[in-house]
């Protein structure tokens, strides 16, 4: 699958008004993809996440969603890739500007998009393939993220649009 193709699909899975990728929607498109092309998806949102594995992006995080636990951030970088690739672009450059893609009408703000990791694997489960696309990737999105952590103290001060817009 190239690249081209795996943002597309994110792309026509969202909702009209949705910020992240909607499963069921995601669904609906893979399950018309062969297995090794559900499999090379799973792998390669699987690889974004691992990307933005960042204590930048996690600062950014912070400030967006305080308290943000290993698990939370996880699904924050799994909901960033559900927007697309400018989001992910902008995560990966300038975790500041990502208010612009928060939707400020939900009550509460959700960044999180925890299923979306999970919608090829189970195709392919539901197919009888066994195999986590995941299983393929030389990245854990678990590991210790990379770059300096950041200070709970100075997040207004490092992060200025996040912290206005959130009022932090």
């Amino acid at each position: 699958m190239t690249e081209s193709t795996f943002w597309d699909l994110l792309a026509k899975s969202r909702r009209r008004g949705a910020t992240s990728a909607c499963n069921c929607c995601l669904n609906r498109y893979l399950k018309k993809l062969s297995d090794e092309e559900v499999s090379d998806f799973g792998l390669m949102l699987y690889e974004k996440v691992c990307e933005l594995n960042t204590w930048q992006l996690w600062g950014a995080g912070e400030v967006i969603m305080e308290h943000m636990s290993g698990d939370s951030f996880h699904y924050f970088r799994t909901w960033i890739v559900g927007v697309g690739k400018s989001a992910f672009e902008t995560a990966k450059k300038a975790p500041d500007e990502l208010g612009s893609f928060v939707d400020m009408d939900e009550d509460p703000i959700n960044v999180d998009n925890e299923v979306l990791e999970y919608v090829a694997i189970e195709i392919l489960q539901e197919r009888g393939v066994g195999s986590d696309p995941r299983e393929r990737s030389s990245s854990d999105a678990d590991a210790e993220p990379v770059g300096v952590p950041f200070n709970l103290e100075t997040l207004s001060a490092d992060y200025p649009k996040l912290a206005a817009q959130f009022s932090r």
